[in-house]
């Protein structure tokens, strides 16, 4: 690596004839590789300690980069103390221009100010705090750190001036909703002020229209996620690192050269009735150190398909034709609702300062090892990064959509669980060729139904009744079912260069849920319980049913989601590694259409 010696230090007199600034004014690169750089300058001359009567007043810097919200920016004591003057602000806006960072800033709180942030600013933590009885004789250090790959920039200069009597903190102000004063923070039921601040994480379909790339065999898109919650999503890691499933420390690499796979916490902000602000930790999957870039990603964070549609009003429970990963990324403000009409946006309804409430309600966001999204801000992913790929080899061109999920195994708590998707209708022309028609008919008799499709030429054609039966011997057949109820039916045919897709929603007469006397859903089993290791929960569903398979501390208090969706009949299993909760009692509700129930589960050590 090279090394960068910086020339600095000049001492200038402002006002007071004790007022002095030390600056550096030859700065440098910040590395694009989530590592921390600092920049020194030298103090001298001033008194054995700093306090109240004098002390540090203002920090002020120049900053190019392309990207704001990629950085956080320390300032550094003698005393190596570090304090944060911003953290991920900015969204993708560019530059800090004539920033500077007082106790009394004109210009407010950092953290809703406006990029290049041209004007005097309440840092994100108090310079006060090196106002203790430091020594602040020696070096002193602008420290940055820029989390994100693909946008660069540099410190262009920095300067600190001390002097008499250095503002105080600001008085907390009634009416504030931040994540230590709730006075200002509403809940979601009007006239209610003992609530959780929940998240509620979704997609953007327009981030996904903006940008989509089709290729031959695979398409790539951007997508985004944003939080149009109550509260910030915010997940912490628990310094309990697996490589594979052995116990290993976190600051280590695996055998396999991979990083360490650590347990996850969400926290849960509460606004108690007093206008406190409390909040609670709750397990909350696992995140991975990267070793090739430095970060550390959030585990099946989105995931993304694409689909052929059928009259289900949730589109995750179409049939798909082409499939992605489950995509992990850093959890980071990479822009905000106010910024990008169209992005935060839900049930025809775009959202803004105007109509979240608690904007900009969080504290942390990053590539460490303390992630989150605030209210009214998302997260951005692009086309080029991996796992934006869909793949669909031999599909033919034709119309079909991409339906992205966020949260996909419902890892985290937030306000609603059935609004974190988006289908978005593309076209594909970039494909081997054009397809026989897929569409068919089907009409019922009884247990029996009826499919024809009317397609010509020499082709091959697959059906799938949804009960888990499987055929392909022609485009016309007959199925029996056995179970009354409402099936997803799929045809594929393929014309020997690529294959099309149809289905169809298929109702069999007759009481959904119950056949020869036995339930749609068989009781859940758990084993083994109770648990020191893994957790087994299994169940088998005689017929499509909505399904919901839920895991309650022994307050009621929502901890996992292991299904909440149409099921197709068959054998379900989950697997949960109790190391992920922590030891006591929980209760497993397994609900369907027909019917629920709830079994207790103990966790041990």
């Amino acid at each position: 690596m090279k090394k960068i010696f910086f020339l600095f230090v000049c001492i200038i007199i402002t006002g007071p004839v004790n007022a002095q600034t030390f600056s550096n004014s030859t700065g440098g690169p910040i590395p694009d590789n989530n590592t921390l750089v600092c920049f020194p300058v030298t103090v001298t001359g001033l008194p054995g300690q700093i306090d109240t009567t004098f002390g540090v007043v203002t920090a002020c810097l120049d900053i190019i980069h392309t990207y704001d919200s990629d950085l956080r920016i320390y300032l550094k004591g003698p005393n190596n103390l570090m304090i944060e003057l911003s953290s991920t602000n900015g969204g993708s806006f560019q530059n800090y221009t004539g920033t500077c960072f007082r106790m009394d800033g004109t210009s407010g709180y950092i953290i809703y100010g406006i990029p290049p942030f041209t004007g005097t600013f309440i840092p994100e933590e108090s310079l006060n705090l090196f106002n203790s009885g430091i020594g602040p004789n020696g070096t002193w250090y602008l420290c940055v750190i820029d989390e994100v790959p693909s946008d660069t920039g540099s410190v262009v200069s920095f300067s600190i001036t001390f002097g008499n009597n250095p503002p105080p903190d600001p008085q907390v102000t009634p009416g504030l909703c931040t994540t230590t004063d709730a006075s200002g923070c509403a809940c979601p039921l009007p006239g209610d002020t003992d609530c959780d601040l929940l998240p509620d994480m979704t997609a953007s379909a327009l981030e996904i229209q903006n940008a989509f790339f089709e290729y031959l065999g695979y398409i790539e898109m951007n997508n985004a996620t944003p939080n149009i919650g109550y509260g910030p999503l915010e997940v912490r890691g628990m310094n309990q690192c697996f490589c594979d499933t052995m116990p290993v420390p976190c600051n280590i690499v695996c055998p396999d050269s991979s990083g360490p796979t650590e347990l996850i916490s969400q926290r849960i902000y509460h606004k108690n009735p007093d206008s406190t602000m409390s909040y609670y930790d709750i397990p909350a999957g696992t995140m991975t150190y990267h070793p090739s870039h430095g970060h550390i990603h959030v585990d099946d964070w989105a995931h993304y398909s694409l689909r052929t549609p059928t009259s289900d009003p949730d589109a995750r429970n179409w049939p798909i034709v082409g499939l992605g990963t489950k995509t992990s990324y850093c959890l980071v403000n990479l822009g905000d609702c106010n910024s990008a009409p169209g992005i935060c946006q839900d049930s025809g309804v775009i959202y803004n300062q105007s109509n979240l409430p608690n904007y900009g309600l969080g504290i942390v966001s990053g590539c460490g090892t303390e992630q989150g999204i605030f209210v009214g801000n998302y997260d951005v992913y692009s086309a080029n990064l991996d796992g934006q790929r869909i793949y669909i080899p031999d599909i033919c061109n034709g119309n079909y959509h991409i339906v992205s999920i966020t949260d996909p195994d419902n890892h985290f708590r937030e306000m609603n669980d059935e609004n974190n998707w988006v289908s978005v209708p593309v076209t594909l022309s970039m494909q081997p060729g054009n397809g026989a028609i897929p569409a068919f008919t089907h009409s019922p008799s009884g247990m029996s139904v009826a499919f024809s499709n009317s397609a010509s030429g020499n082709n091959t054609y697959y059906w799938d009744f949804g009960d888990g039966q499987l055929d392909s011997l022609g485009q016309s057949v007959n199925h029996t079912y056995t179970v009354p109820g409402t099936y997803t039916v799929v045809l594929i045919i393929d014309n020997g260069i690529c294959k099309s897709t149809s289905a169809q929603l298929v109702t069999v007469p007759g009481y959904v849920g119950i056949s020869d006397g036995y339930p749609m859903v068989s009781p859940v089993n758990i084993t083994p319980n109770p648990s020191s290791g893994e957790v087994r929960l299994s169940y088998q569903l005689h017929s499509r049913a909505h399904v919901r398979l839920l895991l309650c501390d022994a307050l009621g208090n929502r901890v996992k989601v292991f299904s909440n969706g149409i099921n197709l009949a068959g054998s379900y299993e989950f697997r949960l590694n109790a190391g992920e909760i922590a030891p006591g009692i929980y209760f497993v509700s397994l609900l369907s259409d027909e019917s629920s129930e709830t079994a207790r589960l103990v966790i041990i050590r």
